[in-house]
């Protein structure tokens, strides 16, 4: 079955995006070798309502034509833009489910922050992929700013550097939460 990838360019200062959302800063990396490697991995897509813009914002640019799954409080009817078609869903680990099953043998991937977040603190996720760009950009959406307290144990399985990027892969061994509470 298929497995969970977060999938995620970064700035070496931690941020994902702009504080706007804007990733334009991203787009001059795509082209590296890596990133082509994972892209053909792709089976799915997983992504928040915030994530689902409009025509002129699909996931990958439009460059992969895989089932996308939204998560959004307000389920709505398929839509198909771009030669996309997005599902609407109102719980994380359905649309994970649907997207495993979507996928077949190739992975899931990840988009977006908050995405990132609720699956890796719903014990969803089982590698890391993250794209290191060399940008700074101050300030912005960061990648793992509200994930709950406890340690998430990584074995790193790939280290590269191509191009005008390094790429970090990690495998999710186990997740443990501490109780705020207690």
């Amino acid at each position: 079955m298929a497995k969970v990838i977060i999938h995620a360019t970064m700035t070496l200062d931690g941020f994902i995006a702009r504080p706007n959302d804007e990733i334009d800063w991203a787009f001059k990396y795509d082209a590296d070798e890596m990133v082509k490697g994972i892209m053909a991995e792709i089976g799915a897509v997983v992504m928040g309502n915030r994530g689902y813009i409009s025509e002129d914002a699909l996931p990958y640019g439009g460059q992969i034509q895989v089932p996308q799954f939204v998560v959004t409080h307000k389920p709505r009817d398929p839509a198909t833009i771009g030669g996309l078609t997005f599902t609407f869903v109102d719980n994380i680990e359905r649309a994970v489910a649907l997207a495993k099953v979507a996928a077949g043998e190739k992975s899931v991937t990840l988009l977006g922050a908050s995405i990132y977040q609720q699956c890796l603190n719903a014990g969803l996720v089982d590698e890391i992929l993250i794209h290191l760009a060399p940008i700074l950009i101050g300030e912005g959406i960061r990648l793992f700013d509200n994930l709950k307290s406890g340690d998430t144990e990584l074995e790193r399985i790939e280290l590269a550097a191509t191009g005008r990027i390094t790429s970090l892969r990690f495998r999710v061994l186990a997740s443990s939460s501490v109780d705020q509470a207690a």
